[in-house]
């Protein structure tokens, strides 16, 4: 679903939807038996967007094996998992500052143990930033490190933006661009404007 110049969406539809689609996910797999993945804010997050298949999906009341997609709790509550012990072991290795590219529905700074000092930037829509911010907020939670949300469409110049809110483009950082690259975004969105030195963890 590869991005036009001036397209938009919400979390409803296009690209939006697959962010919700994905939080309907990890609700599903943080309900089964020994759960690789915990995400409280999934639920609540896909229920305040509206769409009622995403919320009946969110809350067991559809399967996704019903919709022919069985498989997708057990995919992405892998592939949360896998990311969440990529950001672990950033911060193992003493890394105090985090980008999350495309945010979406993503409540990594509110779910995860983050150590003292640590930033973490979230860029997105700033519609999807408003909505994810306000809702959480609306249901009591905090963020575990301190969170700094950037509004800007990745299309135009977000890393200005990002710098506008305080990265340090000095400090070693964790980057994650989880389920972007594969044709949600113009060829050039990300290469070219971020080239951090790459560290395996």
């Amino acid at each position: 679903m590869e991005r036009s110049d001036n397209d938009t969406w919400d979390l409803a539809t296009s690209v939006g939807a697959t962010a919700t689609m994905v939080a309907c996910a990890r609700a599903v797999a943080g309900r089964q038996t020994n759960p690789i993945v915990n995400d409280p804010f999934a639920e609540p997050l896909v229920r305040a967007v509206g769409v009622e298949l995403f919320a009946r999906l969110a809350s067991g009341e559809l399967e996704f094996s019903d919709i022919g997609s069985g498989w997708m709790p057990d995919f992405f509550g892998v592939r949360t998992r896998f990311f969440d012990g990529f950001l672990g072991s950033a911060m193992s290795a003493g890394l105090r500052q985090t980008v999350i590219v495309g945010s979406g529905l993503d409540s990594r700074a509110y779910r995860l143990a983050w150590p003292t000092g640590t930033v973490i930037y979230e860029i997105d829509q700033p519609e999807v930033i408003e909505f994810k911010d306000t809702m959480l907020a609306g249901v009591g939670a905090t963020p575990a490190a301190r969170l700094r949300s950037v509004g800007v469409d990745l299309r135009q110049e977000w890393p200005t933006a990002l710098r506008q809110e305080g990265f340090d483009p000095r400090q070693p950082t964790a980057w994650l661009a989880e389920g972007l690259m594969i044709g949600y975004l113009p060829g050039d969105a990300l290469s070219g404007r971020v080239s951090p030195k790459l560290r395996l963890f």
